[in-house]
């Protein structure tokens, strides 16, 4: 594949995992989709997508890339200090979120700021102000996702087809955290998945920055350190934002079967692919 079909097809890629968060939107409609049972299974194999992916292809393969031009010692140390740093910047990132969130929600619950009505048509305001504010912070979250799967698939397109898969399927748990409130509240189905639909486009917006301000100025050791980083974030969100999740729902044998399922199709799909 050429340089310029490798970037469109880049760019799609990250398009469509984008996307893929209109799906969890309409998933919300179906009733069953409601269920707790069901958001267990599909943040266990979120989780399961993502740590297959983060161990067995890129931390094995950044490894391989860094032993190419260090010495393996070296290539140790440089890979060590990136994936701990990563988790450390993605736990405090995830930290500010969490108090900028709560922030939020406090100022909501200020009863002078509360319009005059029926405690049900308060509850109704609550429920859109949590879905848009969700959506927000994953249009915000989304951003790097593009940036990854870009940088990714100009390195390795076979690799950068997994990635997308990976984000794709958990971004669908994630739709559904944005609609479920949104059309509960409003029960506008259009306002709903439009909400939702536009939280993932943030992906492809990603995706131009890597083109546009780091892509052409960067050496390939340094798509390497990227990758380790792009690494250290999906360990993090696998093991402290989605398996905690699921499991504070009680279905910890569901989530445990969501972790395997999620772990089969990447490792199945990236067989195929290849």
């Amino acid at each position: 594949m050429d340089y310029n079909n490798q970037v469109l097809f880049a760019f799609l890629l990250t398009t469509l995992a984008g996307l893929s968060t209109g799906i969890g939107g309409l998933v919300a409609f179906i009733k069953y989709a409601q269920k707790e049972k069901f958001l267990a299974f599909s943040l266990g194999l979120s989780a399961g997508a993502m740590i297959y992916i983060s161990f067995v292809e890129l931390i094995v393969g950044s490894l391989d890339d860094l032993k190419t031009s260090n010495e393996a010692d070296m290539a140790y140390t440089k890979f060590a200090l990136l994936f701990l740093g990563g988790l450390l910047a993605s736990g405090l990132i995830s930290k500010l979120i969490g108090m900028a969130m709560e922030d939020i929600g406090i100022f909501q619950s200020k009863p002078e700021i509360q319009p005059l009505g029926t405690e049900e048509i308060k509850k109704k305001k609550k429920l859109y102000r949590t879905g848009v504010v969700t959506a927000v912070a994953l249009a915000i979250h989304n951003l790097p996702e593009g940036l990854i799967t870009f940088l990714t698939s100009m390195q390795d397109i076979r690799l950068g087809i997994g990635i997308a898969v990976a984000i794709a399927i958990h971004n669908i748990p994630e739709g559904l955290a944005v609609a479920i409130p949104i059309y509960r509240a409003t029960k506008n189905k259009t306002k709903a998945f439009t909400i939702t639909l536009l939280s993932g486009l943030s992906e492809p917006f990603g995706a131009a920055i890597a083109y546009f301000v780091f892509f052409r100025q960067v050496e390939q050791e340094y798509l390497v350190f990227v990758t380790i980083l792009v690494s250290s974030v999906m360990v993090y969100v696998a093991f402290f934002e989605l398996i905690p999740s699921a499991m504070d729902m009680g279905f910890k044998k569901l989530t445990s079967w969501g972790i395997i399922t999620g772990m089969s199709i990447m490792g199945i799909s990236l067989v195929l692919l290849g």
